[in-house]
């Protein structure tokens, strides 16, 4: 999985890209929160939309406490992906370890929510 920050004034967005595993999303947060550590704000927006593939439960719990930790800094963090990949456990795990973070069908809604 590869990342890239895009420009955006209201707050720090990024894109993920790749090949979806548990150890790929461990290199890939690590890699972001080192980029975003000296960023101006504290909000977040996550395009998951380049994504491939699917991770499992236990896998999707483990993608949920890896983000709680690496973005823990963020005051709000918005994830957008296709519909049908959401399942409510990333985001059910990432907020039970202390992170406000929501997962939307799109980007407009990850926006609103992240900037309210």
């Amino acid at each position: 999985m590869q990342y890239r920050i895009l420009p955006n004034d209201h707050f720090i967005l990024a894109q993920l890209g790749g090949l979806v595993s548990l150890p790929a999303w461990d290199q890939v947060l690590v890699e972001l929160e080192q980029a975003i550590a000296g960023a101006a704000g504290d909000r977040l927006v996550l395009d998951l939309t380049g994504l491939v593939g699917w991770l499992g439960l236990p896998e999707r719990t483990a993608v949920g406490a890896l983000m709680a930790r690496r973005l823990a800094r963020m005051k709000k963090v918005a994830l957008f992906i296709e519909a049908d990949k959401i399942t409510g456990v990333v985001e059910a795990e990432a907020q039970r370890l202390g992170l406000d973070l929501k997962l939307f069908p799109t980007e407009a809604a990850a926006a609103a929510w992240v900037q309210a």
